[in-house]
């Protein structure tokens, strides 16, 4: 079974796991919805901390020079 992680980009922590990469991207279209608009602009709020990378689990990544 193949299996999807948003992780963040820098720290590699784990925001949310998922069957699918639809369900992943549902998933934190729920935990994190985007901010609202404000009458000023669109909000400086930023959704995540850091970017978020998807990851499939099935491909193992290998870090070139740590071997």
């Amino acid at each position: 079974m193949t299996m999807y992680k948003a992780v963040g980009w820098h720290s590699q922590n784990e925001y949310m796991v998922g069957n699918t990469l639809a369900d992943v991207m549902r998933k934190l279209q729920k935990e994190y919805p985007a901010p609202r608009q404000t009458s000023r602009g669109l909000s400086r709020r930023h959704i995540y901390g850091e970017p978020l990378i998807i990851i499939d689990e099935n491909i193992k990544i290998r870090n070139i020079g740590s071997e």
